[in-house]
Protein backbone atom coordinates (compact mmCIF):
# COMPACT_ATOMS: atom_id res chain seq x y z
CA UNK A 1 0.00 0.00 0.00
CA UNK A 2 3.25 2.30 1.00
CA UNK A 3 4.46 1.61 -2.64
CA UNK A 4 0.87 2.62 -4.39
CA UNK A 5 0.45 5.61 -2.74
CA UNK A 6 4.06 6.38 -3.16
CA UNK A 7 3.58 6.31 -6.61
CA UNK A 8 0.50 8.08 -6.65
CA UNK A 9 2.07 11.19 -5.10
CA UNK A 10 5.15 10.76 -7.60
CA UNK A 11 2.94 11.21 -10.54
CA UNK A 12 0.31 13.50 -9.19
CA UNK A 13 3.15 15.90 -8.73
CA UNK A 14 4.34 15.22 -12.30
CA UNK A 15 1.13 16.32 -13.58
CA UNK A 16 1.21 19.43 -11.00
CA UNK A 17 4.55 20.74 -12.03
CA UNK A 18 3.75 20.33 -15.85
CA UNK A 19 0.52 22.21 -15.31
CA UNK A 20 1.76 24.94 -12.94
CA UNK A 21 5.17 25.33 -15.37
CA UNK A 22 2.75 26.01 -18.68
CA UNK A 23 2.74 22.38 -20.40
CA UNK A 24 -0.25 21.41 -22.37
CA UNK A 25 -2.64 19.36 -20.69
CA UNK A 26 -2.78 16.10 -22.65
CA UNK A 27 1.70 16.01 -21.89
CA UNK A 28 0.03 16.30 -18.49
CA UNK A 29 -1.57 13.15 -18.92
CA UNK A 30 0.49 11.55 -20.68
CA UNK A 31 3.28 11.87 -17.98
CA UNK A 32 0.97 10.33 -16.04
CA UNK A 33 0.15 7.20 -18.07
CA UNK A 34 3.58 6.61 -18.68
CA UNK A 35 5.07 6.76 -15.09
CA UNK A 36 2.44 4.52 -13.94
CA UNK A 37 2.85 1.72 -16.31
CA UNK A 38 6.67 1.80 -15.51
CA UNK A 39 5.75 1.58 -12.00
CA UNK A 40 3.63 -0.96 -12.27
CA UNK A 41 0.04 0.13 -13.19
CA UNK A 42 -1.88 -0.39 -16.05
CA UNK A 43 -5.27 0.54 -15.46
CA UNK A 44 -4.86 4.84 -14.91
CA UNK A 45 -7.85 7.33 -15.53
CA UNK A 46 -6.78 10.67 -15.47
CA UNK A 47 -8.20 14.07 -16.98
CA UNK A 48 -5.77 17.21 -16.83
CA UNK A 49 -7.04 20.74 -17.11
CA UNK A 50 -5.15 23.98 -16.99
CA UNK A 51 -6.80 24.58 -13.15
CA UNK A 52 -6.66 20.92 -11.98
CA UNK A 53 -5.92 16.67 -12.38
CA UNK A 54 -8.06 14.00 -11.26
CA UNK A 55 -6.65 10.98 -11.23
CA UNK A 56 -7.57 7.33 -10.46
CA UNK A 57 -5.48 3.68 -10.12
CA UNK A 58 -6.54 0.44 -9.68
CA UNK A 59 -4.51 -2.32 -8.69
CA UNK A 60 -5.28 -6.18 -7.98
CA UNK A 61 -3.58 -5.65 -3.71
CA UNK A 62 -5.44 -2.14 -3.15
CA UNK A 63 -8.60 -1.73 -5.24
CA UNK A 64 -9.21 2.11 -6.69
CA UNK A 65 -7.42 5.22 -5.28
CA UNK A 66 -8.28 8.44 -6.58
CA UNK A 67 -6.96 11.85 -6.21
CA UNK A 68 -7.92 15.42 -7.08
CA UNK A 69 -5.18 17.72 -6.99
CA UNK A 70 -5.70 21.63 -7.60
CA UNK A 71 -3.61 23.80 -10.13
CA UNK A 72 -3.53 27.29 -8.69
CA UNK A 73 -0.53 28.83 -10.07
CA UNK A 74 0.15 28.84 -13.79
CA UNK A 75 3.46 30.85 -15.25
CA UNK A 76 6.00 29.29 -18.24
CA UNK A 77 9.28 27.58 -16.69
CA UNK A 78 10.04 25.49 -19.78
CA UNK A 79 13.30 24.33 -17.93
CA UNK A 80 11.29 23.07 -14.96
CA UNK A 81 8.69 21.06 -17.84
CA UNK A 82 12.43 19.43 -19.48
CA UNK A 83 13.58 18.33 -15.89
CA UNK A 84 9.93 17.16 -15.27
CA UNK A 85 10.34 14.87 -18.49
CA UNK A 86 13.50 13.65 -17.73
CA UNK A 87 12.18 12.14 -14.60
CA UNK A 88 9.43 10.92 -16.24
CA UNK A 89 11.21 9.25 -18.92
CA UNK A 90 13.72 7.69 -16.72
CA UNK A 91 10.41 6.07 -14.76
CA UNK A 92 9.08 4.75 -17.73
CA UNK A 93 11.84 2.89 -18.63
CA UNK A 94 12.16 1.36 -15.42
CA UNK A 95 15.62 2.72 -14.55
CA UNK A 96 14.05 4.89 -11.47
CA UNK A 97 11.75 3.96 -8.33
CA UNK A 98 8.94 5.59 -7.19
CA UNK A 99 10.25 6.97 -4.38
CA UNK A 100 13.60 8.48 -5.93
CA UNK A 101 11.23 10.09 -8.43
CA UNK A 102 9.49 11.60 -5.78
CA UNK A 103 12.57 12.95 -4.39
CA UNK A 104 13.44 14.28 -7.62
CA UNK A 105 10.24 16.19 -8.10
CA UNK A 106 10.11 17.55 -4.80
CA UNK A 107 13.55 19.15 -5.53
CA UNK A 108 12.04 20.54 -9.19
CA UNK A 109 8.63 21.62 -7.62
CA UNK A 110 10.97 23.87 -5.03
CA UNK A 111 10.68 27.17 -5.83
CA UNK A 112 14.14 28.28 -6.75
CA UNK A 113 15.78 31.52 -6.33
CA UNK A 114 16.16 33.07 -10.00
CA UNK A 115 18.85 35.37 -11.35
CA UNK A 116 16.92 37.94 -11.34
CA UNK A 117 18.95 40.91 -13.42
CA UNK A 118 19.28 38.00 -15.96
CA UNK A 119 15.91 38.26 -16.27
CA UNK A 120 15.72 42.03 -16.26
CA UNK A 121 18.06 42.18 -18.98
CA UNK A 122 16.46 39.47 -21.22
CA UNK A 123 13.14 41.42 -20.52
CA UNK A 124 14.74 44.81 -21.61
CA UNK A 125 17.14 43.25 -24.58
CA UNK A 126 13.71 41.71 -25.96
CA UNK A 127 11.57 44.63 -25.87
CA UNK A 128 13.82 47.48 -27.69
CA UNK A 129 14.68 44.40 -30.35
CA UNK A 130 11.29 44.08 -31.13
CA UNK A 131 11.04 47.63 -31.34
CA UNK A 132 13.68 47.80 -33.92
CA UNK A 133 11.95 45.00 -35.70
CA UNK A 134 8.64 46.95 -35.97
CA UNK A 135 10.63 50.32 -37.40
CA UNK A 136 12.11 51.81 -34.40
CA UNK A 137 15.15 54.01 -34.14
CA UNK A 138 17.83 53.75 -31.58
CA UNK A 139 16.13 56.21 -29.45
CA UNK A 140 12.90 54.10 -29.58
CA UNK A 141 15.27 50.98 -28.55
CA UNK A 142 16.63 53.05 -25.55
CA UNK A 143 13.17 53.60 -24.14
CA UNK A 144 11.57 50.39 -24.92
CA UNK A 145 14.72 48.82 -23.22
CA UNK A 146 13.78 50.79 -19.89
CA UNK A 147 9.95 49.88 -20.46
CA UNK A 148 11.12 46.05 -21.01
CA UNK A 149 13.06 46.25 -17.64
CA UNK A 150 10.66 47.64 -15.56
CA UNK A 151 8.13 45.45 -16.34
CA UNK A 152 10.26 42.44 -15.53
CA UNK A 153 10.76 44.22 -12.21
CA UNK A 154 7.61 44.85 -11.12
CA UNK A 155 5.82 41.53 -12.74
CA UNK A 156 7.45 39.32 -10.70
CA UNK A 157 6.80 41.28 -7.01
CA UNK A 158 3.17 41.32 -8.07
CA UNK A 159 3.16 37.30 -8.81
CA UNK A 160 4.49 36.43 -5.49
CA UNK A 161 1.73 38.36 -4.19
CA UNK A 162 -0.77 36.08 -5.89
CA UNK A 163 -2.59 39.61 -8.05
CA UNK A 164 -4.60 38.08 -10.70
CA UNK A 165 -2.44 37.91 -13.99
CA UNK A 166 -4.88 39.87 -16.14
CA UNK A 167 -4.63 42.17 -13.65
CA UNK A 168 -0.82 41.64 -13.62
CA UNK A 169 -1.10 42.40 -17.59
CA UNK A 170 -3.28 45.80 -16.92
CA UNK A 171 -0.51 47.36 -14.84
CA UNK A 172 2.27 46.46 -17.45
CA UNK A 173 0.60 47.82 -19.92
CA UNK A 174 -0.02 51.18 -18.36
CA UNK A 175 3.65 51.35 -17.34
CA UNK A 176 4.64 50.24 -20.56
CA UNK A 177 2.66 53.04 -21.92
CA UNK A 178 3.41 55.31 -19.45
CA UNK A 179 7.18 54.80 -19.80
CA UNK A 180 6.74 55.42 -23.86
CA UNK A 181 5.10 58.70 -23.44
CA UNK A 182 7.67 60.34 -20.73
CA UNK A 183 9.83 58.92 -23.76
CA UNK A 184 8.10 61.47 -26.09
CA UNK A 185 8.94 64.47 -24.06
CA UNK A 186 12.66 63.73 -22.94
CA UNK A 187 13.60 62.65 -26.55
CA UNK A 188 12.50 64.25 -29.20
CA UNK A 189 12.94 61.37 -32.14
CA UNK A 190 10.75 58.87 -29.88
CA UNK A 191 7.90 57.34 -31.86
CA UNK A 192 4.93 56.04 -29.20
CA UNK A 193 3.38 53.43 -31.52
CA UNK A 194 6.63 51.03 -32.23
CA UNK A 195 8.07 51.80 -28.35
CA UNK A 196 4.70 50.75 -26.72
CA UNK A 197 4.13 47.43 -29.81
CA UNK A 198 7.73 46.27 -29.30
CA UNK A 199 7.64 46.90 -25.62
CA UNK A 200 4.81 45.00 -24.93
CA UNK A 201 5.97 41.94 -27.23
CA UNK A 202 6.99 39.97 -24.41
CA UNK A 203 3.93 40.20 -22.81
CA UNK A 204 1.77 38.88 -25.35
CA UNK A 205 0.36 35.21 -24.35
CA UNK A 206 1.32 33.52 -27.42
CA UNK A 207 2.50 30.31 -25.66
CA UNK A 208 -0.36 30.08 -23.72
CA UNK A 209 -2.59 30.64 -27.21
CA UNK A 210 -0.19 27.65 -28.80
CA UNK A 211 -1.49 25.33 -26.08
CA UNK A 212 -4.81 26.54 -26.49
CA UNK A 213 -4.70 25.36 -30.22
CA UNK A 214 -2.71 22.21 -29.33
CA UNK A 215 -4.98 21.07 -27.10
CA UNK A 216 -8.23 21.97 -28.82
CA UNK A 217 -7.03 19.71 -31.99
CA UNK A 218 -6.66 16.82 -30.00
CA UNK A 219 -10.09 17.14 -28.79
CA UNK A 220 -9.44 18.49 -25.20
CA UNK A 221 -12.46 21.05 -26.14
CA UNK A 222 -12.57 22.27 -22.20
CA UNK A 223 -8.67 22.96 -22.31
CA UNK A 224 -8.84 24.48 -25.23
CA UNK A 225 -11.84 26.62 -24.33
CA UNK A 226 -10.23 27.45 -21.09
CA UNK A 227 -6.62 28.48 -22.47
CA UNK A 228 -8.18 30.93 -25.16
CA UNK A 229 -10.23 32.58 -23.12
CA UNK A 230 -7.13 33.36 -20.67
CA UNK A 231 -4.87 34.28 -23.06
CA UNK A 232 -8.15 36.56 -24.73
CA UNK A 233 -8.87 38.48 -21.05
CA UNK A 234 -4.99 38.68 -20.71
CA UNK A 235 -4.33 40.54 -24.02
CA UNK A 236 -7.63 42.41 -23.29
CA UNK A 237 -6.60 43.69 -19.90
CA UNK A 238 -3.07 44.25 -21.50
CA UNK A 239 -4.74 46.25 -24.48
CA UNK A 240 -7.00 48.08 -21.47
CA UNK A 241 -4.07 49.12 -19.41
CA UNK A 242 -2.34 51.04 -22.41
CA UNK A 243 -5.60 52.43 -23.77
CA UNK A 244 -6.28 53.62 -20.02
CA UNK A 245 -2.91 55.52 -20.03
CA UNK A 246 -3.07 57.04 -23.47
CA UNK A 247 -6.73 58.70 -22.39
CA UNK A 248 -5.08 60.10 -19.00
CA UNK A 249 -2.60 61.42 -20.83
CA UNK A 250 -4.21 62.86 -23.25
CA UNK A 251 -6.71 63.76 -21.01
CA UNK A 252 -4.13 66.45 -18.92
CA UNK A 253 -2.79 67.64 -22.01
CA UNK A 254 0.59 66.23 -22.44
Amino acid sequence: MENTLTTLDAVCLAARIILESGGETYRAEETVERMCRGLGIEEVDVLALPTGLMLTLTTPEHGTLSRIVRVHDRTTDLRRIDECNSVSRLVARGEMDAETALKRLTAIHQPRKERSWLLVGASALSAGSFTVMLGGGWQDFIVSFFCGALVQLVLPPLHRRRVPMQISSMIAGALTTLMALLGTVLLAKVQVEPVISGAIMPMLPGLATTNAIRDTIRGDLVSGGARIMEAVLSAVMLAAGIGLMLSMWGGIGL
